[in-house]
């Protein structure tokens, strides 16, 4: 009988791919996923989470200004609105 290498081959790679099969298994048991967030990430999403709290419209306010239009006592002063146009709230 006569045994020539084409023969092994084939045998070869098998236990080649088992052996890169169980190392892979070895490192995917001992690899983990994780996600590590900066403490300034953390804080930026507490002030994102507080400001989705906050209403659009201060109730409160537009009560009062709604109150004072009806009884004649809401003034409004043009040249404070000038300045707040050019000069923006300094």
């Amino acid at each position: 009988m006569k045994i020539d290498g084409t023969s092994l081959t084939p045998v070869g790679s098998i236990q080649a791919t088992n052996r890169v099969s169980s190392v892979d298994k070895k490192v995917a048991e001992k690899a983990t996923d994780g996600v590590n967030v900066s403490d300034k990430a953390q804080f930026y999403q507490i002030l994102l989470k507080k400001v989705k709290e906050v209403p659009d419209v201060r109730e409160d306010r537009v009560r009062e200004v709604a109150e004072k239009i009806n009884n004649g006592q809401f003034k409004v002063d043009a040249n404070a609105i000038a300045r707040s146009l050019l000069f923006g709230n300094e």
